[in-house]
């Protein structure tokens, strides 16, 4: 008896190379990024996929993204055990405990004149042993909503006061990074609650203005190459697209519909192996033939058409580079990070065209950077990744640290989106980490670290680049907090700043903030 045909093995971590000729001046001056202790993913959040011959491969650090939800159904209407959101509950210390490491009590407490008011929301769930990742942060309304482990919870952006909050019976593991446009989130959760690795295999529906639960749904595994141990998701207008192990699905997110389902291309070798979404929704494909090399292509949200592929090609020979996607920093304008396939430490920047044709990469110089500001994968999926930020026509990058244990000094560094040329580089600020946080207009919202011995804050850098002029100037009070939140994600809405840890442990001993915000005055 013939045996079936076997899918091909998904590329393995490349270990370091030679050096290599570069892709463009930017990428040469790239060494293996050191990771802090507080970039470090906990073990079971990274990446699991399936190999031929039904063995569980080596797990890959292209990780999931969070936690949580649970129940059983078929998506055809039925509402889930997360339904409705409770009232916020009075704060307790998780598991009953007296906190032995109380947080700051008032964190405006000796505010100079010009300093921004800030809140902080403290964790209040009992977490497992290790750690934690805490989700991306949704802003709709009056609100910033987030997840931890196994509840969503919305809080009030003026005040930090919680709005509600929707418990959840199993781990969230994964979650866009944006909602749709009138504020709904689909989520992914974990089938067995009890097991950190088992089957990434149900989806919750969220509206976050209403704060309720709608429609589930459990995906099924076709067989044992069509894995849901890891999923990513990402949502474009009414789509939420699920990207698993060689596959990727789509559903409406208003009613949980089915829409399509993507899986080997047929311009053949290719399999879907990550999804990017906001103003389009991007597969980001790997590739197998002589090489392996990586393709990202735009697809249609309702059909699931190919509008365009991809893959890295020799300017003068077209031949297809053996390169691959890794982030996603903006989708529009869509701006990517690519590597070697042998060296993933190799690594340039590359901007698209709407058409997906490419323009001029970006020639960093004299610069150095690192991936995702030292975070390297951050372990979220394709579109986390901290230290860089588009506008309409530059992207703003932020250069690398002299150490990845020890704080800066950093500058950004403005790229021509058309030429991939430097338009500017900003002067350092002593040992100060700088971080692009938004584009506003033709200017860049940046985030100055805070230090041991000194509060962040957050200024503004004109489009001629120059003095940096501060928009918020942090408290010392919250400074303790701010410290420890910095690796995690940041956000500015609004005219508020938002920054939050990248994990939290489970230690009942003391008291933990899971989000920090500054903003008025």
């Amino acid at each position: 008896m013939s045996q079936p045909p076997q899918p091909p093995e998904p590329p393995q971590p490349p270990e370091r190379g030679p050096d290599a000729q570069p892709l463009s001046r930017f990428s040469h001056s790239n060494s293996r990024p050191k990771r802090s202790w507080r970039s470090r993913l906990p073990h079971w959040e990274r990446r699991t996929v399936l190999v031929a011959g039904s063995a569980l491969a080596a797990l890959l650090l292209v990780g999931s993204g969070v936690y949580a939800l649970g129940g059983d159904g078929d998506g055809k209407g039925a509402r889930t055990e997360a339904g409705d959101a409770k009232k916020p509950a009075a704060s307790q210390t998780p598991g009953g405990k007296p906190a032995a490491t109380p947080l700051p009590t008032d964190v405006n407490a000796g505010l100079a004149a010009g300093e921004a008011k800030a809140w902080y929301a403290k964790n209040e769930l009992d977490l497992p042993k290790g750690n934690t990742l805490l989700g991306d942060l949704w802003f709709v309304d009056d609100l910033v909503v987030q997840t931890l482990y196994n509840e969503v919870t919305a809080y009030k952006v003026a005040d930090g006061s919680k709005a509600w909050s929707i418990p959840l019976p199993a781990p969230i593991c994964d979650t866009p990074v944006n909602p749709t446009p009138d504020g709904k989130v689909v989520v992914a959760y974990r089938e067995d609650p009890a097991k950190e690795l088992s089957n990434c295999n149900h989806l919750q529906m969220i509206d976050l203005k209403k704060g309720a639960g709608t429609w589930r749904k459990k995906l099924t595994s076709q067989n044992e190459f069509d894995s849901t141990v890891i999923v990513h998701l990402a949502i474009t207008g009414d789509t939420v697209a699920v990207g698993r192990n060689m596959s990727t699905d789509a559903y409406r997110v208003s009613d949980g519909a089915p829409l399509f389902k993507l899986g080997k291309d047929t311009s053949g070798g290719c399999y879907p192996n990550d999804v990017a979404g906001g103003a389009k929704l991007l597969v980001l494909d790997w590739c197998l033939g002589k090489t392996q090399f990586g393709q990202i292509k735009e697809i249609d949200p309702k059909s699931g058409k190919i509008k365009w592929r991809y893959r890295l090609q020799d300017r003068k020979s077209k031949k297809i580079m053996p390169w691959k996607i890794g982030k996603v920093y903006s989708v529009n304008p869509l701006v990517v990070s690519v590597y070697e396939s042998a060296d993933q430490f190799n690594w340039s920047v590359i901007t698209l065209k709407p058409n997906g044709k490419r323009l001029p990469g970006l020639n960093a110089g004299t610069f150095k950077f690192e991936p995702c500001a030292g975070d390297g994968d951050s372990g979220r999926g394709s579109q986390n990744c901290a230290g860089g930020v588009a506008g309409k026509d530059t992207f703003y990058l932020s250069t690398k640290a002299p150490s990845a244990e020890s704080l800066g000094p950093t500058r950004i560094v403005a790229f021509d989106l058309k030429s991939g040329k430097v338009k500017w580089a900003s002067q350092p600020e002593g040992k100060r980490e700088y971080l692009p946080v938004a584009a506003e207009g033709a200017s860049v919202i940046a985030y100055v670290k805070a230090t041991l011995e000194e509060p962040g804050r957050l200024v503004r850098i004109g489009p001629k680049g120059g003095k940096a002029v501060t928009v918020l100037q942090f408290g010392k009070a919250a400074q303790p907090i701010e410290y420890e939140a910095m690796a995690g994600l940041t956000a500015y809405s609004g005219g508020r700043f938002f920054v939050t840890d990248s994990l939290l442990s489970g230690d009942d001993e003391s008291e933990q903030a899971r989000l920090l915000s500054y903003g008025g005055k």
